[in-house]
């Protein structure tokens, strides 16, 4: 691991170097070394930024940005040392891959910055790929970022933000996103962004960088890692969206891992009990999971209207657990009453069927909204192994209990009979019920002639025998009206 970080780090000084030499035999514009400027470079060497205040203008701002492409962008923000309120400088990979996008965009708090068309940014020669595509190089010339609109609401009562070129100490913030893994490609000026891997503070000297007006130059001078008139304050390396990656987790357990095993435990071995628990269980997480999920919805611009494909379906499957969890119950106590299985017994079934497979088909849309679209590699694999196997069992279940049943009976029980494996119960037909009451061959009884006065004839023994009041004497081979017939699984 410190090998890899050294290597990065090595890797991103020599892209500086070069980019450095490119840029001193850059042509308009000023572009070469003697340009006034104050040049700041991170401690953990993921981003640079230098900045030329022109003594001629009151609005123009020349600057230079440089990212590696490990990174899936980079952002300097100007004016501040918090997100809210500052002017971001947002810099990724052209659609192509060969050049460099810029998107200046206005951050309101903690959440993906906001793309404004009212910054006017202009591209300057050397921008482009450097050191062999290794990192992104911007240069350009801004005509009104010295001032802009706050976009949190109540900032400064509605007064613009502005950059003192008089101070020494004037703050910035930068930040950085994953390294790897979901780098952007794009033209788009509002191309969605990955929460940043890294972020951090620092002053920068204006007075330093006011001079004749050009693009500063990046360059690896000096012992402190080409900074010239700048100060980091903060840095923080190793964010990650812990809300995320929870909802992420909870939601795959349960549609892969929790609901289905409920079902098995149900029609594996009727453990009716077990599989409450574990469906309630199972319950609980979705409600979990889904505040995790608009939690974070929050955060981006892609998802804070809720109305991308995962979200709307995300809703439709949080009703339709809570009422899932509904018929489960209202199923369970009309059973308890009658012995005999609901009409919404079906219902129930079919529909915890249907949010299993929406579930799954879900999670897919999550990870491709979250631009993480190589965890549904793991998911399907995930999918691939899990339900085949659940199947698998169920067959060889079913396989097992007719072979059984099959043995212990001469003429072999059909599915529904008392004893036998009843998958559906509310599915019998008249052919088994036929059997159901054949199964059952009471011996005759004989029936003793009534008196005139209600007493019964004497018994086989010759002793007087009265009649029970109430009690009714059967007669014949038929089936005893013995009530309704008890199904072997109250659902499946």
């Amino acid at each position: 691991m410190r090998f890899t970080q050294f290597f990065n780090t090595a890797l991103i000084s020599l892209c500086y170097t070069i980019g450095a030499l490119a840029q001193s035999v850059a042509g308009p514009q000023g572009s070469n070394n003697t340009v006034a400027s104050s040049i700041f470079v991170s401690d953990n060497q993921d981003i640079a930024f230098a900045l030329n205040v022109p003594n001629n203008s009151a609005t123009d701002l020349y600057f230079s940005i440089m990212v590696p492409t490990q990174r899936a962008w980079g952002a300097i923000g100007l004016g501040a040392n918090q997100m809210a309120g500052a002017l971001m400088l947002v810099v990724y990979g052209s659609e192509d891959g060969q050049n460099v996008t810029v998107s200046p965009r206005l951050a309101s708090g903690h959440s993906e910055p906001v793309f404004t068309p009212d910054i006017n940014i202009q591209t300057l020669p050397g921008t482009g790929l450097v050191n062999g595509s290794a990192a992104y190089l911007f240069n350009g010339k801004c005509t009104n970022c010295r001032s802009w609109k706050s976009s949190v609401k109540g900032d400064s009562d509605g007064k613009n933000k502005t950059l003192d070129i008089k101070s020494t100490e004037q703050s910035f913030l930068y930040a950085t996103g994953p390294l790897g893994r979901g780098a952007i490609q794009s033209n788009a000026k509002d191309a969605p962004l990955k929460l940043h891997y890294s972020y951090g503070t620092f002053t920068l000297d204006m007075v330093r960088a006011t001079g004749a007006g050009g693009v500063p130059v990046i360059s690896q001078n000096g012992t402190n890692p080409g900074r010239v008139g700048t100060t980091q304050r903060l840095m923080v390396e190793g964010k990650t969206s812990r809300a995320g990656t929870a909802h992420a987790i909870i939601m795959v357990f349960v549609f892969v891992g929790l609901f289905p095993f409920g079902t098995l435990v149900l029609r594996l071995g009727n453990w009716v009990r077990w599989h409450a628990i574990n469906q309630a269980f199972g319950g609980l997480l979705v409600i979990i999971g889904f505040g995790l999920g608009a939690d974070i919805s929050k955060l981006y611009n892609r998802s804070k209207n809720f109305s991308s494909a995962h979200q709307v379906i995300g809703i439709f499957i949080f009703i339709f657990v809570l009422g899932q969890f509904a018929l489960g119950f209202f199923h369970h106590r009309i059973y308890q009453q009658t012995q005999q299985p609901s009409k919404m017994a079906p219902i129930h079934i079919w529909l915890g069927r249907f949010i299993i497979v929406l579930g799954v088909i879900n999670g897919f849309l999550g990870f491709n909204l979250a631009q993480s679209s190589y965890w549904n590699l793991i998911l399907g694999g995930l999918v691939i192994f899990v339900f085949p196997v659940i199947a698998l069992i169920l067959v060889t279940k079913h396989f097992i209990s007719k072979k059984w049943n099959n043995h212990n009976s001469k003429d072999g029980p059909k599915e529904g009979a008392v004893g036998g494996f009843d998958m559906e119960p509310w599915r019998q037909t008249a052919e088994t019920q036929q059997y159901q009451q054949a199964s059952y061959q009471p011996n005759p009884i004989i029936a003793r002639p009534q008196t005139a006065h209600g007493q019964g004839g004497p018994s086989l023994s010759g002793m007087p025998m009265g009649t029970t009041p109430g009690y009714q004497v059967h007669i014949g081979t038929g089936p005893a009206p013995l009530g309704p017939q008890q199904s072997t699984r109250e659902y499946v």
